[in-house]
């Protein structure tokens, strides 16, 4: 074995370990893992983290015989992989693409259990008294209790979507706002989205951030209630802290 093989299978693992303890750094300093999974895991990393770093500690080359052979090193090249493969990750969140692709209409836009899908759709026996000042509330607190709101004044913040398919979920409108909830990570998000009536909606790009301002409504359509906020006011804004609903 030459000396370049031998420093390589000294220094492989201290240098793997190092990288890896380094990334989660990044990525907690950063909050870039918010980008795919719920905040709350931010702990879990931070002990990664950790973890790593005395992993690169332990592996440091010392006076005592340490023997590695190819077998090892491509185990531990295994371990590159993951972080070739967060470095490659794309620097925005979840958009339209990712919508069209899991949007399965209103019927699965709850946050809850199916079997109370049918109550959170209900109608109340007593709604709540008239209130006229807008209630800024998120998707999903829309979608858990449609009827608590429904003729109210409310004001979301959504990303806009343009997309003729709609149509086919929201009684002929093509345009709607949507955010995903997010349990664990992106890979489990559901779009969870109401359609937006405006004049001022055409001017909106497709993945815009957006504050609507407007009444709510369920209309009737395809036999169920369609969610629309009517009479709506768009604004652009700049993307939230935290895109994802929890």
């Amino acid at each position: 074995m030459n000396t370049v093989d031998r420093f390589l299978l000294r220094w492989l693992g201290p240098v793997l370990f190092g990288a890896w303890s380094a990334t989660l750094l990044y990525l907690l300093v950063t909050g870039k893992y918010t980008l795919f999974m719920r905040p709350v895991f931010g702990l879990l990393l931070t002990l990664a983290h950790f973890i790593a770093m005395g992993f690169m500690i332990a592996a440091l080359p010392s006076s005592r015989h340490t023997h590695m052979d190819m077998g090892g090193v491509q185990r531990a090249a295994v371990l590159v992989v993951p972080i070739l493969y967060l470095a490659g990750l794309p620097g925005n969140t979840l958009g339209s693409h990712a919508f069209t692709n899991r949007f399965v209409g209103t019927s699965g836009m709850t946050a809850m259990n199916p079997g109370d899908l049918e109550s959170a759709w209900t109608p109340p026996r007593e709604l709540p008294s008239e209130n006229q000042t807008p209630r800024n509330l998120t998707l999903a607190e829309l979608v858990m209790k449609p009827y608590l709101y429904n003729g109210r004044p409310i004001i979301v913040t959504a990303m806009i979507v343009h997309d003729k398919k709609l149509k086919a979920y929201f009684g002929n409108r093509e345009t709607a706002v949507y955010r995903f909830l997010v349990t664990c990570c992106v890979a489990d998000a559901i779009p969870l989205a109401v359609a937006v009536e405006s004049d001022q909606v055409g001017s909106m790009a497709t993945d815009q951030w957006v504050r609507v301002e407007g009444i709510f409504h369920l209309r009737e359509a395809h036999g169920g209630p369609v969610p629309v906020i009517e009479d709506a006011a768009v604004f652009p804004v700049d993307v939230p802290k935290a895109p994802y609903l929890y």
